[in-house]
């Protein structure tokens, strides 16, 4: 069990929220291969839910959610709009579209019926 003292303070962290996303990617694939670790981790969310719900808090649940936290939001969410801002500018240039030079009937596409 004296391996197995790392990955079990990894386990607290995870459940404090203290992870970061490639430590619980990490913490998750151990759990997926050690069935020690995994009965470890299912033992202290069972004993955390029982201390809550002694403790008056009736919404304790054995399932943390992990939290995003503001600046991370900020980040991906202005990598989003960059990402959608340089895809609309390759469009256009590729593609063209109102305001490309031409006349609006120009830009039109033109179906020939036989």
């Amino acid at each position: 069990m004296e391996r197995h003292q790392g990955w079990l303070a990894q386990i607290d962290a995870e459940l404090d929220g203290e992870l970061t996303l490639a430590e619980r990617a990490t913490l998750a694939r151990h759990l997926a291969t050690c069935a020690s670790c995994a009965g470890a981790r299912a033992s202290h969310l069972e004993l955390r839910v029982a201390l809550a719900k002694s403790a008056g808090d009736p919404h304790a649940r054995t399932v943390p959610r992990p939290t995003i936290r503001g600046r991370t939001l900020a980040l991906w969410v202005g990598f989003g709009a960059l990402v959608g801002a340089a895809a609309g500018w390759a469009a256009q240039a590729r593609w063209g579209g109102p305001g490309s030079g031409g006349s609006l009937e120009e830009s039109r596409a033109a179906i020939v019926v036989r």
